[in-house]
């Protein structure tokens, strides 16, 4: 489905879709971080960190055809309800991201 931006012109990467995709990912990699913070330090944080989110973006592409979040190519697809999944998601990191941080000393 092409997309116009606000001059009219049609754009093929929404940067405002693309920018909530990118609040997903930033925020579950900082809460998962902060996470294994609380439970380990130095290295182990890191890589529990890491691990964290490629299990989630690998159970991403198990979702069924119609919640798909990767498009196979660009401007085919389910782009669309990929990018309005990501913007109803967007507060679960966030929210995940201020609990791990409470009671920080």
């Amino acid at each position: 489905m092409p997309r116009f931006n606000h001059l009219g012109t049609w754009q093929l990467f929404p940067l405002s879709d693309l920018l909530v995709e990118a609040v997903v990912c930033l925020g579950t990699g900082l809460a998962a971080a902060a996470t294994a913070t609380r439970f380990t330090s130095g290295r182990q944080a890191a890589l529990a960190a890491v691990v964290a989110q490629l299990v989630l973006v690998l159970a991403t592409l198990l979702l069924p055809d119609g919640l798909q979040l990767w498009p196979p190519t660009c401007g085919y697809g389910y782009w669309y309800e990929a990018h309005r999944f990501w913007l109803v998601m967007s507060p679960l990191p966030l929210l995940w991201l201020a609990a791990a941080n409470r009671d920080v000393r």
